[in-house]
C-alpha cells in the first residue's frame, strides 16, 4: 500500500477531532488547518441506513440525517479543517464515508483565503437513493450536528458562526441555526451525546 499522503478534509463529525480519533485512532496527533472550500454546500440531506434516530424534536423517526455537500454556484461555500491522510487513514475513513464517494477540489486558507492547493473531500453521488431533499422528511441526527458545530466552535468564535452561516437542512434553503434556534444551548452538551453513543 502506497505510503503517500493526501490532504482530506472534515465539514461534518469530522471536525470534531474525538470524532476523527474514533475512526482512525490517533485524530489528536494531526495537525488541522481551517479551510474553505468553494462552490459547495453543506447541507444534512443524508440517509444513512445505519443510523438510528434521535427522536428529540420529532416521534417520527426523522431526526436521522448526515451532512453532505453538493456542487453549488461559486459564491456558495463551507469551511472546514484539512489535514493529511495516510493510506490506512483513507481505508479506514472511505469505509466510515461509505455513502460518498472522494472527490478532488481547490481549498483556501480560512484566515488569508490563499490557494492552498487540492484536497480531497466526501460527497454523495447526486443520484444516490439516499438522498432527502424534504425537512418534514428527514432531520440531522442531534448527535452529528453537535459534533460538528462543537469542533467548529473550538476553532474560533468566526470559524463556528461560518459553520453556521453556511450549513443548511435537507431542502438546501434552510439555514440548520435557524431550525434550531431554540435549542442552540442544548447543542453544546458535547458530554452527554459522547456518553450516549459511547454506549
Amino acid at each position: 500500500m502506497s505510503n503517500k499522503k493526501v490532504t482530506l478534509v472534515g465539514f461534518g463529525t469530522l471536525l470534531l477531532q474525538e470524532s476523527l480519533g474514533d475512526s482512525i485512532g490517533k485524530g489528536n496527533q494531526k495537525k488541522f488547518t481551517p479551510i474553505i472550500v468553494k462552490g459547495y454546500r453543506r447541507l444534512f440531506n443524508l440517509l444513512p441506513d445505519h443510523y438510528e434516530a434521535d427522536n428529540r424534536l420529532r416521534q417520527d423517526n426523522t431526526e436521522i440525517g448526515a451532512a453532505n455537500i453538493e456542487p453549488a454556484t461559486q459564491d456558495i461555500q463551507f469551511n472546514g479543517l484539512s489535514f493529511l491522510a495516510d493510506a490506512d487513514d483513507l481505508e479506514n475513513l472511505d469505509k466510515r464515508e461509505r455513502y460518498y464517494k472522494r472527490s478532488i477540489v481547490p481549498h483556501y486558507d480560512f484566515e488569508t483565503g490563499e490557494e492552498l492547493g487540492e484536497c480531497h473531500v466526501y460527497e454523495s453521488p447526486l443520484d444516490a437513493r439516499w438522498l432527502v431533499r424534504d425537512n418534514s422528511e428527514l432531520l440531522p441526527l442531534w448527535r452529528d450536528i453537535v459534533y460538528a458545530r462543537v469542533g467548529a466552535y473550538r476553532i474560533s468564535e468566526a470559524f463556528g458562526k461560518m459553520y453556521d452561516a453556511t450549513t443548511y437542512m435537507a431542502d438546501g434553503k434552510t439555514l440548520m441555526v435557524d431550525f434550531y434556534k431554540d435549542y442552540l444551548k442544548e447543542l453544546e452538551d458535547l458530554e452527554t451525546v459522547r456518553k450516549q453513543y459511547q454506549k
